[in-house]
Parts: C-alpha cells; sequence; structure tokens
C-alpha cells in the first residue's frame, strides 16, 4: 500500500484555548510539534479580537510550515467545548460569555 506524498505533507493545526493563555502549534501526522507560540487569553474582553489575534500570531508558523496548502484541519480544545455543534458554551473560566461559534469563528478568520 503506498501513501501518497501530500498525506504524507499534510499538517494539522492544534489550538488549546485557556482561561489565562491559548497554546496553539502545527503538528505532522505523527503528532511531532514543528511549530508552536501562545497567546494571552484573558486581556481579551471581546472574542473578535482574540479571534484576530490568534490568527495574527498563528499565520507566520503556517507560513513557515509551507503555507495554508499544507494544513489539512484545525483541532480545538477548549472548556465546555461542544463537539456536536463546534460551539463553547458559557465557559466558566473564558472572558467571553454565553454560547460562542468558536469553529465557525476560526473558520472565516
Amino acid at each position: 500500500m503506498s501513501t501518497s506524498t501530500s498525506t504524507l505533507d499534510s499538517l494539522a493545526i492544534g489550538i488549546d484555548i485557556g482561561g489565562t493563555g491559548t497554546k496553539f502549534g502545527i503538528v505532522d501526522r505523527l503528532g511531532n510539534v514543528l511549530f508552536s507560540s501562545e497567546i494571552s487569553t484573558k486581556k481579551h474582553t471581546e472574542i473578535e479580537t482574540f479571534i484576530a489575534d490568534l490568527q495574527q500570531n498563528l499565520a507566520p508558523l503556517i507560513e513557515k510550515a509551507g503555507g495554508i496548502g499544507r494544513i489539512k484541519g484545525i483541532g480545538v480544545g477548549a472548556p465546555n467545548g461542544n463537539y456536536y455543534t463546534g460551539t463553547v458554551e458559557y465557559a466558566p473560566n473564558l472572558p467571553w460569555k454565553g454560547i460562542l461559534p468558536m469553529a465557525k469563528l476560526v473558520q472565516d478568520e
């Protein structure tokens, strides 16, 4: 069985949103972390500024990894994350309240 080069070269982004900080990185198909960084979660009172800051800090890592074409998926871990809806719901330790459409916000950015 052969595996195509594009599959072997595929990468994924992992994002871990915590109440104090958000860590993120780019991993290969074996789970090796190729690039990583973090930003403050708690300094953002609005989810939109958080998403913009995340994108701004993630973009250079994506370029270092060979561009957006190599990224095949994004996984986000967050408190009270709902896998089925892609939302974060009433997370007690995040600065944003209510039901947040996290998957849509990340995808759109």
